[in-house]
């Protein structure tokens, strides 16, 4: 008998061999290196490429993660219309997830997060409207824009709605947004349109200096005062007189001034989005067993790039104009920030986890050494341990193909012909890169975007 017990615990120890492999083995993006070196070196297409030739290893649970990595690097690539039909696609694909019965995720908790499909983070899906925003934004299709800019706030308003009053996010609102909606508005240039702006430049204002500036360290962007100041003069004196005592040392530019010339956006996407690692803890019990609780945090992934200055010149090379890029929205910041502020239930979650797999596995072995010796029992402990022990693991899905900031530069120039240079400034400010942004031909009344990117 004795040997037959000692095989069924040769069996049993297999299994837990199997299992340990199994959970070594969990779903991990080993092509991200080789995306991130693609992305440094602005080879979009291959990284597009990798990704398509990958798809596989994504699988159903982490189409999401797919879609927006695929979204995101054609996007990078300038191909706007490919990437507003993938992200329309990621879209759905959030909504579908998002809205998907807690019963179907009731029972994966309890092994780990990882075999359940990955549904984004809340400000993930944010990102999602804001970047297809600005496709359409590129594409010229004004209409779209808007509608994309709308669901940000939306999305946002939704998805703190779920949450109770005392723990929503800290992510409530996008000042990016909001200030990207008041140029579109502007830009129609009707009473209906400026009214509009102003409200969009009020909101975005507000968000900045109440939340942005607080929370993620992004200051108001000047750009922002002088097309707030600007607008305000359309409202009437009063409104006027109330901003330019708020706004002191701003310019001034009235809006007859303002339609004399072109205004250029110059968007400068830097550094790559913070990913998630794991933290744990080893809790050692009186009866032997060991508790693990593991939960993610995000890790800042450090540029060698801080800033840019755009430099404006003739067609012949004569430097005409020079503006520096502005922080408009840290993507990373808000990432790491939103995560912490939901730590309480991402660790709460994790100790039920931790408790049910020892308790459940205290209950295994105490039985098992009830029918079969204290040897069994000693045989189940280890056992029991360890499959809690490797099977919990933190969920370090993200969406790491994001930027880890969005830096803003306004150019405000006569009716003409231009080429455009793009000074990348190191930690110490020096110019450690320079990239040509193109030659373009202005006309007044001009409202235009470029986009170039640092992914070092």
């Amino acid at each position: 008998m004795q040997g037959v017990w000692n095989n069924k615990w040769v069996v049993l120890a297999a299994f837990a061999a199997a299992l340990i492999g199994v959970a070594a083995c969990a779903p991990q993006m080993r092509i991200y290196p080789e995306v991130d070196r693609l992305m440094a070196t602005a080879d979009f297409c291959s990284a597009i490429d990798l990704v398509e030739k990958n798809k596989d290893k994504y699988g159903k649970r982490d189409y999401l993660i797919y879609l927006m990595d695929q979204a995101i690097l054609a996007h990078y690539a300038g191909d706007w219309a490919r990437s507003a039909k993938i992200f329309q696609q990621a879209s759905q694909e959030f909504e579908e997830r998002y809205t998907e019965s807690i019963i179907k995720y009731g029972t994966t908790w309890l092994v780990n997060d990882l075999v359940a499909d990955y549904r984004g983070e809340d400000f993930e899906s944010v990102m999602i409207n804001l970047f297809d925003a600005i496709n359409y934004v590129m594409l010229g299709e004004r209409a779209e824009a808007m509608v994309e800019a709308r669901r940000v706030n939306n999305r946002l308003n939704l998805i703190n709605s779920k949450y109770d009053e005392d723990k929503k996010n800290v992510y409530k609102e996008d000042a990016f947004a909001r200030f990207l909606m008041g140029i579109l508005y502007g830009a129609g240039g009707t009473p209906e349109d400026l009214n509009d702006a102003y409200i969009s430049y009020k909101k975005a204002y507000k968000i900045y200096k109440d939340d942005f500036s607080v929370n993620y360290g992004t200051p108001l962007p000047p750009a922002l005062k002088e097309n707030l100041l600007s607008v305000a003069s359309f409202m009437g004196k009063e409104e006027w007189s109330y901003w330019k005592r708020s706004l002191p040392g701003v310019r001034f530019v009235t809006l007859k001034e303002r339609r004399k010339k072109a205004e250029v956006y110059v968007i400068h996407y830097n550094g790559k989005a913070p990913v998630k690692v794991e933290e744990a803890i080893i809790v050692p019990m009186r009866d032997g067993h060991v508790i693990k609780i593991a939960f993610p945090k995000y890790k800042e992934r450090t540029s060698s790039i801080c800033g840019s200055v755009i430099c404006v010149s003739s067609t012949a090379g004569e430097p005409i104009y020079r503006s520096r890029s502005v922080l408009a929205e840290h993507i990373g910041r808000i990432a790491m920030k939103s995560l912490e502020n939901r730590k309480t239930r991402v660790r709460a979650k994790a100790i039920a986890r931790a408790t049910a797999k020892y308790v459940a596995g205290k209950s295994v072995s105490d039985d098992t050494r009830k029918r079969q010796g204290d040897v069994a029992g000693l045989f189940a402990d280890i056992i029991t341990t360890t499959a809690a022990v490797v099977t919990e693991q933190a969920d370090l899905r993200c969406w790491r193909t994001l930027p880890a900031e969005l830096l803003v530069a306004k150019l405000a120039l006569k009716p003409g012909n231009y080429q455009l240079t793009a000074e990348c400034l190191g930690k110490r400010g020096d110019v450690v890169r320079r990239l040509k942004l193109g030659r373009y031909t202005l006309e007044a009344g001009d409202k235009k975007f470029i986009i170039f990117h640092t992914f070092d």
